[in-house]
């Protein structure tokens, strides 16, 4: 098959710049979330933009086969042919905090496409494109599976003039997404590739939605996010997510490469040969933001300019359950489900791992004392048990506060104020200061996932599970007063993670034999109360070579297989 190598126009540029203020942030060991303000621009500011429109499978839902029951329990129809009948028209976000020029525009002098244009740019600053390239991500195709990206395909949307409402340009990515079953292997190789422009715009729209998202939750400049240019906020710059659409390199996978704070990151997806048609793991936005989530806890643990701290044993392991904790949180409703992983990618209802994420014990029996048995010492199995502990935690949380049915926060009005919204606590000011202290969400699950990502700021390096699992209750303390300090260890007990939790004696293959533990501090009024507990235990470091995906390379390359499967 002949390949065409497309390289993208790009629209002429606006000269403007945004800068901001710095503001002090309130009296807190750590930043939180977006602060109660967002920081006062000052002119110039970022060109005006017209959001983008994609046709793509919508934000929170996993799968096309999910979108397509979806929307036709919504309409009351059957589907017969789910792969085309889930794609939705869905606007750029235009969140103003986390993307203020949006998701297609950057600065010329930090666009790696723009480098023999320069000259004739003259002064103009920005840089507007009509694909998939922009300040968060450069999404495009890598069938070759090699390391050069910058001129593969990528699609190039329709520009429509501006208009007395838009007054810029608009730009509609539209592709049709129905692939059919095809066979021999080399004929469903080539319907998958076939749809390559929707893949890369469904790749592109996923992952700029999760990167807003991570920002509101604390995943700033400052923090080492992934941002070509981070007007004026902090943190190093030139560092966008470069995302590889159906890399050739493999099948049934997918990985994420996190290196220090200023470095690339870069997300590989692939296709599975589970099925016919070749089900692309673009398309299972779960896998995509498991990836995603390897940037945000690396980047977040132990600093933006360490990315070494994630690369062993539990801490390894904890990386991988993260990525299925906030996958899993995107895509639940208010109405309580069981969730696996990867079950559209690869074919499996129950998914790619052991279980699937479940309250029930007798679906998912996952405690901290599973970790001694002979198949879990791999990063994926360990990363099972500690998402199933954030998953009881979350469903406790959700009991006690109900349910968001966005995790997004709302977006601040052009001064920094937040419009009348149902999604935090009332404001609550530092009565020494009188500044105003982090907001806090209103409900179970935005609160859960606003504290394990404060939680993964203050954990140390290579945490154990006793480790993240402290650092998250210290952020209720910060955040809340404490207000969750017994709910949070009422939920890690139940999954044998309570105070009386332990590491005793060693095991086979190293590290040592954990011993389930069910008892909450004392003030927490259980019927089996213990003393306040002591420093948690670390873990015996475990020898021999590491898991193949926590390789601590100089960039500590965090491969993920997303559990690979062989049919």
């Amino acid at each position: 098959m002949q390949r065409r190598r497309v390289r993208s126009s790009l629209s002429p540029p606006t000269r403007s710049i945004l800068r901001y203020s710095l503001v002090s942030p309130p009296l807190c060991t750590c930043q939180t979330n977006m602060e109660a303000y967002a920081p006062t621009p000052r002119n110039p500011r970022p060109p005006k933009f017209s959001k983008a429109t994609y046709e793509v499978f919508p934000w929170g839902v996993n799968d096309p086969v999910e979108t397509a029951q979806r929307k036709a329990e919504r309409h009351g129809q059957i589907v017969e042919h789910p792969l085309s009948y889930g794609h939705e028209t869905a606007k750029e976000l235009g969140d103003t905090v986390a993307s203020p020029a949006g998701w297609h525009t950057l600065p010329v002098s930090l666009d790696p496409s723009a480098e023999s244009d320069r000259a004739a740019m003259g002064d103009s600053f920005w840089r507007t494109t009509n694909t998939t390239w922009g300040n968060n991500v450069f999404a495009h195709e890598n069938w070759d599976g090699r390391n050069a990206w910058m001129y593969n395909r990528r699609p190039e949307g329709s520009v429509e003039a501006p208009t007395d409402i838009t007054f810029t340009p608009s730009v509609t990515f539209s592709y049709p997404y129905a692939p059919q079953p095809a066979d021999p292997e080399e004929d469903s190789m080539w319907e998958a590739q076939s749809h390559i422009d929707a893949t890369v715009t469904q790749l592109f729209y996923t992952s700029n939605m999760v990167y807003d998202l991570f920002y509101r939750y604390g995943f700033t400049e400052a923090a080492g996010n992934f941002q070509q240019y981070n007007f004026g906020r902090g943190g190093a710059e030139g560092d966008a997510d470069i995302a590889n659409a159906q890399d050739g390199s493999g099948f049934n996978n997918a990985n994420f490469m996190t290196p220090p704070d200023g470095q690339n990151g870069r997300c590989r997806m692939y296709l599975w040969n589970t099925a016919s048609p070749y089900p692309d793991g673009d398309m299972e936005a779960g896998i995509v933001i498991h990836e995603l989530a390897h940037g945000l806890s690396t980047r977040l643990t132990g600093g933006p300019k360490n990315s070494r701290c994630l690369g062993w044993g539990e801490s390894c392991g904890m990386g991988e359950g993260w990525g299925d904790f906030i996958a899993t949180s995107v895509r639940s409703t208010s109405t309580y489900s069981d969730y696996a992983m990867g079950a559209w990618a690869s074919n499996r209802e129950g998914g790619i791992r052991n279980y699937v994420y479940s309250l029930d014990t007798t679906i998912n029996p996952s405690t901290y004392k599973t970790l001694d048995k002979p198949g879990y010492w791999g990063v994926h199995a360990i990363g099972e048990v500690w998402a199933e502990m954030l998953w009881v935690v979350q469903q406790r949380f959700i009991g006690t506060y109900g349910f968001s049915e966005t995790l997004l926060p709302p977006v601040p009005n052009a001064d920094g104020s937040l419009p009348p919204n149902d999604f935090y606590r009332p404001q609550t000011f530092h009565p020494l200061t009188g500044q105003a202290n982090p907001l806090v969400p209103k409900h179970g699950n935005t609160l859960l996932m606003q504290l394990v990502v404060d939680g993964m700021k203050l954990q140390p390096c290579s945490p154990s599970f006793f480790d993240a699992r402290d650092a998250i209750i210290r952020a209720d303390e910060i955040l809340t007063g404490g207000d969750n300090t017994c709910a949070l260890w009422e939920g890690f007990a139940e999954r044998g993670l309570g105070v009386d939790a332990t590491i005793v004696g060693s095991t086979p293959w190293g590290g040592g034999v954990g011993q389930d533990g069910s008892k909450v501090p004392a003030k927490c009024g259980s019927s089996s109360p213990t003393p306040e507990p002591e420093p948690s235990p670390k873990p015996k470091p475990t020898p021999g070579n590491p898991d193949e995906d926590c390789r601590p390379l100089p960039w500590c390359w965090i491969k993920d297989r997303v559990e690979k499967w062989v049919p």
